[in-house]
């Protein structure tokens, strides 16, 4: 009876969040590393490709795909910098009380 259960919040039940946080940030921190080297090789980062994009656009379209990539392992970094600072949150909540109250 009463409020349904939340996410856990003590740090007990925090384990997966720990691992969750912690492979999220690992798969973001490689794919961001693959689009960055991509990008490189295909010359995203220069003006001369921005500059010459309208006219070969077709051409051009096809080689974005490091952008996409980047921009994905970006997105997973991220979300695991979330989890991993909640995990923080609440492992500091159950050992000397919430931080932020």
């Amino acid at each position: 009876m009463g409020f349904p259960e939340g996410p856990p919040t003590r740090y007990a039940g925090l384990g997966l969040m720990l691992i969750r946080g912690l492979l999220l940030c690992l798969a973001g921190w490689i794919l961001l590393r693959i689009g960055l080297r991509a990008g490189r090789r295909r010359a995203l980062f220069s003006g001369t490709f921005w500059l010459t994009f309208p006219e070969f656009a077709r051409y051009r379209i096809r080689r974005l795909w490091p952008a996409g990539l980047g921009l994905a392992g970006l997105i997973l970094l991220i979300w695991g910098l979330i989890f991993l600072f909640s995990w923080l949150l609440a492992y500091y909540d159950a050992r000397l009380g919430h931080p932020l109250s």
